[in-house]
This record gives C-alpha cells, sequence and structure tokens, in this order.
C-alpha cells in the first residue's frame, strides 16, 4: 500500500498528533533571536490542508517528514 494511502487510512490517529506537534513550534525564535510563528503556522496549516483533504503530493511528503519527526524517540504514529 503506498504511502499517501497509509495516511489517508490512519487520519483519525495522524491528525490530533500533528496538530500537537505544531504546538511544539509555538513561539519559536528565529535564527536573528526573533520570535517567529512561522514553523507552527506551516505545520498547523499542513495538519489543516490534511484534515480537509486538500494535500497536494508535496504535502504528503511533509507529512511523512513530520511523522518520522514525531516518532523520532517514540512510536506515537504506526503507518
Amino acid at each position: 500500500m503506498n504511502t499517501i494511502k497509509k495516511i489517508e487510512q490512519n487520519l483519525e490517529q495522524i491528525l490530533p498528533v500533528l496538530y500537537e506537534w505544531a504546538e511544539t513550534f509555538d513561539l519559536e525564535f528565529d535564527e536573528d533571536g526573533e520570535k517567529t510563528i512561522e514553523p507552527y503556522n506551516e505545520i498547523f496549516l499542513l495538519a489543516r490542508r490534511l484534515e480537509y483533504g486538500e494535500c497536494n503530493e508535496n504535502d504528503f511528503k511533509n507529512v511523512l517528514f513530520h511523522i518520522q519527526q514525531i516518532n523520532y524517540n517514540e512510536i506515537k504514529i504506526q503507518l
């Protein structure tokens, strides 16, 4: 089964964790030491597109990347 299908079939498991992951980037600091919400917005909007079925191929690659990052120390999302 391809990755896109696996992601689509596991939305109930993926979405809450992906939204929670976005929260970890709330008020990050950029390379100049300034507060930024850009990383949060990127992940939150990615999760929103996934939730509403608006992802393109690149979005699915980004979802998979974030799943790999989320699962780095502990498997939270099993595909």
